[in-house]
C-alpha cells in the first residue's frame, strides 16, 4: 500500500509540476532564454516519465499479460524517457558549468548552433544507444548481445552521468568557496569606502552566479542520490555478489519518479525567475477570485 501511494504521490508531483515548468517558459517571454529552454527539455523528459513509468508498474499489478522486466514493452518506453531525463540534465549541467566557469565567454561560445546540437544529441543518443537496440535484445536477441547492450545501456546512462556529476559537484564547491570569499570582498570594500552604488551591479553579478551554483549542484546532488539504488541493483544483477530484494526495486522504482519530481520544486523554491513568475501567477490568480467574490 506505502508503495503505491507514494508512487501516485510522486507521479501527481511529477506531472503537474513539469508541465507548470513547460507551460511558463512557453507563454512567458520573460523566461525566453538558453538556460530557461534546456530546463523545458529536460522538463519535458521528466513529464514523460511521470507519464510512462509508474501507470506502467500499477498496470502490471492487474494486467499480467503487460511485464515490467526487459522484455517488455515498459522497460522500452519508460526507460527512454528515464535516459532522455538523464541526457537533458547532461546538457542543462553543461550549459550551467560553462555560465559559471566562463562568464565573460557563456554568450559568445553558446551560440545557436551549439545549442541546438546540444539538444539534438541530449534526444538522439538515447534513442540510437538504448531505444533501438533495446528492440533487438532480450526476448529477441542473442545472449552475447543482449550482455553487450546491457553493460554499455548501464555505463553510458547510469554510470558515466553519475561520475561526472561528482567532478562538476567538487569542481563548483571550489567555485562556491571563491564566490563567497568574492563576497567577503566586496562587503569589506563597501565598509571602507561606503561606494554603495559602485559595487551594487558587481554585488548583484555574484549573487546570480551564486543562485545558480546552487540550482545546479542540487539538482544533480539529488541525481546520484536517486540512482545509487539502481546501480547498486545492477552491481548485484552482474556480479552475483548480493541479493536483490523486492525492497530494493520498489525503492529504485520510487527513486526514479522521485527524481523526476523533485527538478520542478527546486526550479519554484531556488530560481528566481521562476519565483517571479509564480509570484505574479498568484497574484493574478487570487484578484480573478476576488473579483468575482465582488
Amino acid at each position: 500500500m506505502w508503495f503505491a501511494v507514494l508512487g501516485s504521490l510522486f507521479t501527481i508531483v511529477t506531472i503537474l509540476g513539469n508541465s507548470m515548468v513547460v507551460y511558463l517558459v512557453i507563454t512567458k517571454p520573460r523566461l525566453h532564454n538558453t538556460s530557461n529552454w534546456f530546463v523545458v527539455y529536460l522538463a519535458r523528459g521528466d513529464l514523460f516519465v511521470g507519464l510512462t513509468y509508474f501507470p506502467g508498474i500499477c498496470a502490471s499489478r492487474f494486467v499480467k499479460e503487460f511485464p515490467i522486466d526487459h522484455t517488455g514493452i515498459w522497460f522500452k518506453v519508460s526507460y527512454t524517457f528515464v535516459y532522455l531525463s538523464s541526457a537533458n540534465l547532461c546538457v542543462l549541467t553543461a550549459d550551467r558549468y560553462i555560465a559559471i566557469t566562463m562568464p565573460l565567454k557563456y554568450s559568445i561560445f553558446m551560440s545557436l548552433r551549439r545549442f541546438s546540437v546540444m539538444l539534438i544529441l541530449a534526444w538522439v543518443l538515447p534513442l540510437i544507444f538504448f531505444t533501438v537496440p533495446s528492440l533487438f535484445t532480450y526476448n529477441n536477441g542473442s545472449e552475447s548481445f543482449t550482455y553487450s547492450f546491457e553493460v554499455v545501456r548501464i555505463v553510458m546512462f547510469q554510470l558515466i552521468p553519475c561520475i561526472i556529476f561528482v567532478y562538476v559537484i567538487a569542481r563548483l564547491s571550489m567555485i562556491a568557496k571563491e564566490i563567497s570569499l568574492t563576497d567577503r570582498a566586496i562587503i569589506n570594500q563597501i565598509k571602507f569606502n561606503s561606494q554603495i552604488q559602485e559595487n551594487t551591479e558587481s554585488k548583484r553579478q555574484t549573487e546570480r552566479k551564486s543562485s545558480s551554483l546552487k540550482l545546479i549542484v542540487f539538482i544533480i546532488s539529488f541525481f546520484i542520490l536517486c540512482h545509487i539504488g539502481i546501480n547498486y541493483k545492477c552491481f548485484c544483477i552482474f556480479f552475483k555478489l548480493c541479493v536483490v530484494s523486492e525492497a530494493l526495486v520498489n525503492a529504485v522504482h520510487l527513486l526514479f519518479v522521485l527524481n523526476s519530481a523533485f527538478n520542478p520544486i527546486v526550479y519554484a523554491v531556488m530560481k528566481k525567475d521562476f519565483k517571479r513568475e509564480l509570484k505574479k501567477y498568484q497574484r493574478s490568480d487570487n484578484f480573478k477570485k476576488n473579483g468575482k467574490q465582488c
